[in-house]
């Protein structure tokens, strides 16, 4: 719409003018602000316990965690997944662990542990690919004590058709 401004002939490409208000409108009722909240009943935002972080772990005491050897020949083929998670490592992997007394991981080096049915897969990988100095070593740990540091490792549980797991450290259980 084109306006004309007084004492000019011209129009011009604005938009219309604000008017002045009808004499007979009504007013808006004034905005009120709040009452401020007493001070004794707000919280004080020093005194509330800030969120707890997760907990990360970098270590486990092989004794808790029932770390144990297992025979090769103990593990059959028929049988199913039982309350232990396995690892497969070298007779040194496994001496340095006993040494220490304790089982060492991190998000970035984290433990591969497998349920029983993916220990057979994992040797004969482990035997095909890698230049072992000794046989390999298989241990077991109590698959309770870890089950909440636990993450799916989706690469190797889709590579060999078993669950694979990642035990990083990070507590899952507070997510």
């Amino acid at each position: 719409m084109a306006q004309r401004r007084k004492g000019r002939g011209m129009e011009l490409p604005f938009a219309p003018m604000a008017r002045a208000p009808r004499r007979g409108a009504r007013r808006k009722a004034a905005v009120t602000t709040p009452p401020a909240p007493d001070p004794a009943t707000q919280p004080d935002l020093f005194t509330v316990p800030p969120p707890q972080a997760r907990r990360r772990l970098t270590y486990l005491d092989i004794t808790a965690l029932g770390l144990g050897r297992v025979d090769m020949g103990t593990l059959r083929a028929g049988t199913g997944p039982d309350g232990y998670l396995y690892h497969v490592t070298t007779q040194d992997g496994l001496d340095t662990i006993q040494a220490r007394g304790t089982l060492v991981f991190s998000e970035r080096a984290p433990l591969v542990l497998t349920e029983r049915t993916g220990v057979a897969a994992w040797l004969a990988d482990m035997m095909e690919h890698d230049a072992l100095d000794g046989p390999p070593v298989i241990f077991r740990v109590r698959r309770f004590m870890v089950d909440d540091l636990l993450e799916n490792d989706p690469d190797r549980t889709r590579g060999y058709g078993v669950s694979f797991y990642l035990l990083t450290g990070i507590d899952r259980s507070e997510q």
